[in-house]
């Protein structure tokens, strides 16, 4: 990202970083690039890769027996054995998140998200692009759902309202919400910052309009997954891009700087 006019330096979050150990996450994406292919080469279908990460990822208890075990005689056991291998370093803090839930906490589902099920997650994001890539490319039209979290937090937010959500109005150079969007905006993308917009809604509103619409999602990786099965609900063909980190008021008590790999994003719109 070296023509990017922001600085971009590893952050932790409070479960995970894709930093991992370091100065880019885009040896992350490298990687979990690499393992997507692994695992179709092996079981071919992405779909059929899909359902079974889907159909597991709650079985926490039944996750942990597996994993437990060293037979890799099951596709599920197979996949939780490679994916821990592998990415154990950018979920270094969920551990040490799990202990220290309060009680009310931890009846969030995606505040309790345990380390093998952020490895299916970071896996299904992947393998959701893949299947939605062309999908979005061939959209009537194209929206992106931006996190609050990606504002400049040393100024005043100028993003005001539409008919659907918040919009950004590129008020401060030090801002992913305003760098990105941008990009968003220059490859056809209608940007908003998801605060209030009902996705159903605006996708029956464009369906009955004529339009197809695609989806594009940022956010952290249990938020991600969850949208992007939401958009699997309706039938709407969506794509996702996790934050580098979970730095948000809701894991961490307050909002923090965060950040996006630049370079992914353009790959995977463009």
């Amino acid at each position: 990202m070296d023509n990017f006019p922001l600085t971009y330096h590893p952050v932790q979050g409070k479960t995970y970083t894709l930093f991992g150990r370091s100065l880019s996450s885009s040896d992350y994406y490298w990687k979990i690039s690499w393992l997507a292919d692994m695992l179709v080469e092996r079981f071919e279908d992405v779909n059929f890769l899909l359902k079974s990460i889907q159909s597991y990822s709650g079985k926490k208890a039944l996750l942990e027996k597996i994993s437990s075990k060293t037979e890799n005689n099951t596709l599920i056991s197979f996949m939780l054995h490679l994916l821990d291998r592998y990415l154990s370093e950018y979920t270094g803090k969920v551990e040490e998140h799990l202990q220290s839930l309060s009680l009310l906490k931890s009846l969030d589902r995606r505040l309790r998200t345990t380390r093998l099920q952020y490895h299916l997650y970071m896996m299904e994001i992947e393998l959701t692009n893949r299947l939605n890539a062309d999908k979005i490319r061939n959209a009537g039209k194209k929206i992106a759902l931006l996190p609050h979290c990606l504002r400049d937090f040393t100024v005043s937010c100028k993003a005001a309202a539409d008919s659907f959500d918040y919009q950004c109005k590129h008020c401060s150079k030090n801002c992913y919400e305003n760098h990105v969007s941008r990009l968003l905006n220059d490859n056809n993308f209608q940007s908003y910052i998801w605060m209030n917009g009902n996705l159903k809604n605006k996708a029956r509103s464009l369906m009955n309009g004529g339009e197809t619409p695609g989806i594009l999602g940022i956010a952290c990786i249990p938020e991600l997954v969850w949208g992007l099965r939401r958009c699997q609900k309706y039938n709407i063909p969506a794509i996702g891009l996790p934050l580098d980190a979970n730095r948000c008021a809701r894991w961490m008590g307050s909002f923090n700087e965060n950040s996006v790999n630049m370079e992914v994003l353009k790959k995977l719109i463009c």
